[in-house]
């Protein structure tokens, strides 16, 4: 029997999946948009590897590359990557520009996730 493989938190979407999973969700979402490029988004993608761990069953993480879909980024009137956006029933509730540490964001985050 092989190991089962454990998945990545952070699920890493499309711009044609986006819509359903931010704004359909009924639960809170958390989309991190960033690059592979630039350094402050390989810094902050542990960050939110850890954030879905430690809502696990409670929100939802995802991961947008803005520079691939950068209509997508345009559209929600986003500047600058990182960015992390948290939708709540399909509407946006807190935008986070730039590296925040772990404890930050669980703070900013706990008034949102039940």
């Amino acid at each position: 029997m092989r190991p089962e493989i454990p998945r990545r938190p952070v699920s890493h979407i499309t711009d044609s999946e986006f819509e359903a999973l931010a704004f359909g969700s009924e639960g809170p979402v958390l989309v991190f948009f960033g690059s592979r490029r630039c350094k402050i988004c390989r810094q902050l993608f542990p960050v939110a590897e850890a954030i879905a761990h430690d809502f696990q069953g409670r929100m939802n993480v995802y991961g947008v590359d803005a520079g691939k879909y950068r209509l997508l980024f345009q559209s929600l009137r986003l500047r600058g990557i990182p960015q992390l956006v948290l939708f709540l029933n399909g509407e946006v509730k807190v935008r986070l520009g730039g590296f925040h540490p772990h404890p930050v964001l669980v703070e900013q985050l706990k008034q949102w996730v039940p």
